[in-house]
């Protein structure tokens, strides 16, 4: 009688994944109504804090994608460990329909505390970038979800010789900067997107961006036939609607977050491979212990 391997345990589920797509490594955890965040520990950012596990404690900037407590739980120690660590400034950015609620609950806290905060929050407007140094940005623009929600893409600039100059001599480019012409252009490379929660609005809504980054955060919390209709309820993604529009995603990898616990892990890998059109299923990677 063939053994099977036993099923990936909840437990084994909440504990933190790493693994580097595309040259960049990312770390974190993401299952459906327990928690959620990501590092990108080469970007210095993370998307979403879930409890604020240690290690995003000294992440400077923090990109909230919406309040559910799965989510966003652990912003108020983040702000207190960062103070307790000497660890100056900090940001979370996030919809400006949270900024009231979560400044509240911070000046709650410092009271509680007896101490003030150095981090702070910040209202990001959808449509809007954050420059966090001169080679990185990070845009949002609206997902669809319950609550007011922020999905995100984080964009690598470089300035590049315009097009019209190629082919050009070294003496001729330096003639026309002496004369005061503009030689380079900046432009913007995707590197990681992150969709937050979100139903299935986010495709009309994402900036192309959002499909040719190098590594796409999808949500994907329901797998099954028997949860299309939870899905489209609680406004979190069914793996059939990503399906159906696989020939949106450019991405060398579509890693597929937020997963529930209500299916095993080796099933939603099987349902994966058999439900995503075989161009897609070769790029999506379940976010799921080994």
């Amino acid at each position: 009688m063939a053994a099977y391997p036993p099923p990936v345990s909840p437990d084994a589920r909440e504990r933190p994944i790493e693994a580097t797509w595309a040259g960049l490594p990312v770390r974190g955890v993401s299952v459906a109504g327990r928690e959620t965040w990501f590092h990108l520990p080469t970007l210095h950012l993370a998307f979403d804090l879930g409890r604020a596990p240690t290690e995003l404690v000294a992440v400077p900037n923090v990109f909230l994608s919406h309040p559910h407590l799965d989510h966003g739980a652990g912003l108020a120690y983040w702000c207190s460990q960062r103070r307790l660590l000497r660890l100056p400034g900090g940001v979370a950015h996030m919809h400006p329909a949270g900024v009231p609620a979560w400044t509240k609950i911070l000046a709650l806290h410092e009271d509680l505390e007896g101490v003030r905060y150095d981090t702070r929050v910040e209202a990001m407007e959808p449509g809007t970038r954050v420059s966090l140094r001169r080679d990185l940005e990070v845009e949002a623009f609206e997902a669809e979800h319950r609550v007011p929600t922020l999905a995100f893409v984080a964009s690598e600039i470089r300035n590049r010789l315009r097009p019209e100059l190629a082919g050009h001599s070294s003496e001729e480019i330096r003639h026309a900067v002496a004369r005061g012409e503009a030689v380079a252009g900046k432009v913007s490379i995707p590197l990681v997107a992150y969709s937050g929660d979100t139903g299935e609005g986010i495709f009309s809504r994402a900036p192309r961006s959002f499909f040719t980054a190098k590594i796409l955060l999808l949500e994907c919390s329901f797998v099954e036939e028997r949860d299309r209709e939870r899905s489209k309820e609680w406004k979190h993604l069914h793996l059939d609607e990503i399906a159906e529009r696989a020939d949106l995603f450019e991405n060398e990898v579509v890693v597929l977050t937020h997963l529930t616990l209500r299916t095993e892990a080796d099933e939603i890998r099987r349902l994966v491979k058999k439900r995503l059109p075989a161009r897609l299923a070769v790029r999506a990677v379940p976010f799921l212990p080994e």
